[in-house]
């Protein structure tokens, strides 16, 4: 005797309906499930700090009877940090008052850069070591994150 299948089916269908109609939730026992739908939690204020053309010495030791090879590169880029929109105003008064200062500590972390941290894709290390050093000059101010667009690098 051969079953065609179609009362496993409507088996199936009426369970659903019973289910649906008998208030039967289907709600997520994971926390991080209502993370894909959940809002923005902050918005955040761009702050441009300006350009950036940097020429960097390079250094590169392969070997202890080697001798180290120097190089240079010239790191251009557009830095912008990311910053509450109340801690806005304070911040740029005090770019204001010491931007010349920020950017000569842009400037010195950039040349003390490793080369593995001027390669990576990110530039993630680059970036957190910037952040201390803007954290350093300015105070506390709410410093998110920073942007760096227009990123260009090329041997000198």
């Amino acid at each position: 005797m051969k079953s065609s299948g179609f009362g496993n089916r409507a088996c199936a269908v009426g369970f659903v309906v019973t289910m649906a109609v008998s208030g039967c939730k289907n709600e997520s026992k994971f926390e991080f499930d209502t993370l894909d739908v959940a809002p923005a939690r902050e918005e955040l204020s761009e702050f441009s700090l300006g350009q950036f053309r940097i020429p960097i010495p390079v250094a590169d030791m392969t070997d202890h009877k080697k001798r180290i090879q120097r190089n240079r590169m010239q790191l251009d880029f557009e830095l912008v940090a990311l910053v509450p929109p109340k801690e806005e105003a304070k911040f740029a008064d005090d770019w204001e008052r010491h931007e010349g200062k920020i950017r000569d500590h842009v400037i010195r972390v950039c040349r003390n850069a490793s080369s593995d941290e001027l390669l990576e894709p990110d530039m993630t290390t680059l970036k957190a070591k910037l952040i201390d050093a803007l954290a350093s000059q300015m105070g506390d101010r709410e410093v998110r994150q920073l942007l760096m667009s227009n990123v260009f690098s090329q041997p000198l």
